[in-house]
C-alpha cells in the first residue's frame, strides 16, 4: 500500500495548483491586485472583509493575500481566537500590533498602550456614554469611569483627552512601522473571529471602526462568517439591527469566499484513479468518492479533511494489528487493488456520523427505534405491523457482506439489507421504498444525511453492491470498528 499523509485540519501553509481545491490561488491574486491599486486611497477605506462560512478556507486566503503583499505593506495577522481569554481583545489587537513594531530605540509604544488602554478597556461597560457606529446606526456603550481607574489619581484625564492622544500616538507608531526602507503602509489581517464569542465579536469589530480607523497609513482585512456576526447581533441589538445593514457599514468593500469548491483535489490526495465498477459502470474511485459526499449533501472541505483523516488512520491500523483484521472491512486501500465499493462508503458514511451526527451514529442498528418510528410513519399495508416486525427481526445487520450475495436477489432479501441503513429521520413511509429504486416514497426530514445516504445507496439493488469484494465484515462489525477505534 502507498500511504497517504494526514493532512492538517488547519489552513494550508503551502498553497500551489495542486493544493488549491478552494479556488484560492485565483481569487487570492484578484484580490491582491485590488489591495495594490487601493493603496493609495487608505485614507478613505481602511475596512475589508472577507465572507465565508467556518471552514471555507477564509484563513488559507488571508495567508496568501499576506504572502503576496509582503515587501509592499507592512503585514500583521491577529489570529483572534488565540486571544479568545483575555479581557479585551480591541486591546489584545492593539498590544499584538505594538509589540510587532517594537524597537529598542522607540519607546512611544507604550504611551499608545497607555491610552489605548483608557478606551478600549472601557467597551460595553455601562450606558453611560454611548458613541454611534455609523448615522442613526447602533452604539457601543462606553463607561468613563473605566477609563479613570486605569490612571493613577494624578493622571486623570477626560475620555474625549485620552481619544485625542491615542489618535496622536497611533499615528506615531504608524509613522515608526513605515519609516525609511520599510513599505509605506500596513494591512492587519483579523482571522477567526467566528470562533469567538459574539461579545468579543461586535467589540473588536466596533473598536476597530471606531478608533483603529483615525490612522492613516493601516487597513484592516477580517475574515467574517456572517452566521457568527448575525448571532451576535441578534444577541446584543435583538431585531432592531440587520447583521448585513450592519456589516455593510462597518466595513468599507468586501469579498466572499470562491463559491466553486474543487474537493476532488482533496479527495485525490488520499484516492488514486483506480477503476471500480457496479453493475458494469466503471469509474475511477476518486471521482466516485467525490460524487458520494455530493450526494449525501456533506461538501465543507475541512469537515472531509476530516474524515478523511480518519479513513486513512483506518487504513494504517489494518497494517498494525491483527485483532480486528478477520472481519476488518475490505475499504479501498489506494495503490492495491480494487476492493469493496460499498465497504468504503459504509465506512465514510459512519466516520461522518460519528464526528457530526452522533445522535444518528448511536441510532444506526437502532430497530428498537426504527420500530417506533416507522410504525407511526408506514403507510399502505393493513397488516403493517406484522409484516414490519419480520423485517426489523431478520434484518442484515449480524450477516457477513461475503455471505448475503447467496440469501436470494428478491425484494425480501432487499429489504432486510435495505433496512440496516434506513433513515430514522422520517414522517412518512411505504414499505415499497425499501426495494431498490424507490427510495422517492420516503417523505423524511429535509437534506438529513440519513435519508440522503439511504437514497444514494439505495439506487442500486444490494446484490449489485456485495458481489464482489466482499469481506467477512457485517454492519454491526464496521459500527463497532468506527466506535472502538476512532
Amino acid at each position: 500500500m502507498t500511504s497517504s499523509k494526514l493532512l492538517s485540519n488547519k489552513r494550508i501553509e503551502t498553497l500551489n495548483r495542486d493544493t488549491d481545491y478552494l479556488g484560492i490561488i485565483n481569487k487570492g491574486e484578484l484580490i491582491t491586485q485590488f489591495l495594490r491599486g487601493s493603496s493609495e486611497s487608505i485614507e478613505e477605506i481602511k475596512m475589508f472583509a472577507l465572507y465565508g462560512d467556518w471552514g471555507s478556507g477564509k484563513s488559507t486566503l488571508m495567508k496568501f493575500i499576506q504572502d503576496e503583499l509582503k515587501g509592499e505593506f507592512n503585514t500583521f495577522f491577529f489570529e483572534a481566537w488565540e486571544f479568545e481569554k483575555d479581557e479585551n481583545l480591541a486591546m489584545s489587537l492593539l498590544e499584538f500590533i505594538a509589540s510587532e513594531s517594537e524597537s529598542n530605540e522607540e519607546a512611544f509604544y507604550k504611551d499608545v498602550l497607555k491610552y489605548g488602554g483608557r478606551i478600549l478597556r472601557g467597551l460595553g461597560k455601562s450606558i453611560k456614554l454611548n458613541i454611534p457606529l455609523f448615522p442613526n446606526g447602533p452604539g457601543i456603550d462606553l463607561d468613563p469611569s473605566a477609563f479613570v481607574e486605569e490612571m493613577t489619581k494624578a493622571e486623570e484625564i477626560s475620555f474625549y483627552e485620552a481619544l485625542k492622544k491615542f489618535k496622536i500616538e497611533f499615528r506615531r507608531l504608524e509613522d515608526f512601522t513605515t519609516k525609511g526602507e520599510n513599505p509605506k503602509y500596513n494591512i492587519v489581517f483579523i482571522d477567526d473571529l467566528d470562533r469567538c464569542e459574539p461579545e468579543q465579536v461586535l467589540n473588536l469589530m466596533s473598536a476597530i471602526k471606531l478608533f483603529f480607523t483615525y490612522g492613516e497609513k493601516t487597513i484592516f482585512f477580517c475574515g467574517i462568517d456572517k452566521s457568527a456576526v448575525e448571532a451576535a447581533v441578534r444577541t446584543k441589538y435583538g431585531k432592531v439591527v440587520k447583521s448585513n445593514e450592519y456589516l455593510e457599514k462597518i466595513f468599507d468593500i468586501s469579498f466572499s469566499m470562491p463559491n466553486e469548491v474543487n474537493v476532488q483535489k482533496l479527495i485525490n490526495h488520499y484516492f488514486d484513479s483506480r477503476i471500480y465498477t457496479l453493475r458494469g459502470d466503471s469509474s475511477p474511485i476518486n471521482y466516485r468518492i467525490d460524487e458520494f459526499f455530493r450526494s449525501i449533501g456533506f461538501y465543507n472541505p475541512r469537515r472531509i479533511k476530516k474524515v478523511l483523516n480518519k479513513y486513512q488512520m483506518l487504513r494504517s491500523f489494518k497494517f498494525l494489528s491483527s485483532d480486528y483484521v478477520e472481519n476488518f472491512p475490505n475499504i479501498d486501500l489506494k495503490k492495491n487493488s480494487e476492493r469493496s465499493l460499498f465497504e468504503t462508503l459504509l465506512v465514510l458514511y459512519l466516520i461522518i456520523l460519528h464526528e457530526f451526527y452522533s445522535s444518528d451514529f448511536d441510532n444506526f442498528l437502532n430497530f428498537e427505534k426504527k420500530l417506533q418510528i416507522y410504525s407511526k410513519a408506514i403507510d399502505g399495508y393493513t397488516n403493517n405491523s406484522g409484516e414490519l416486525n419480520q423485517y426489523l427481526s431478520s434484518n442484515f445487520s449480524s450477516t457477513r457482506f461475503d455471505e448475503i450475495y447467496n440469501l436470494g436477489h428478491n425484494n425480501d432479501s432487499h429489504i432486510r439489507f435495505a433496512i440496516c441503513i434506513s433513515p430514522n429521520n422520517i414522517e412518512k413511509i411505504h414499505l415499497n421504498a425499501l426495494i431498490a429504486g424507490s427510495g422517492s416514497q420516503i417523505v423524511g426530514t429535509k437534506n438529513s444525511i440519513d435519508l440522503l445516504f439511504f437514497k444514494y445507496i439505495n439506487k442500486h439493488n444490494f446484490n449489485d453492491w456485495v458481489a464482489t469484494n466482499s469481506s467477512s465484515a457485517t454492519f454491526k462489525s464496521v459500527k463497532k470498528l468506527i466506535k472502538d477505534l476512532l
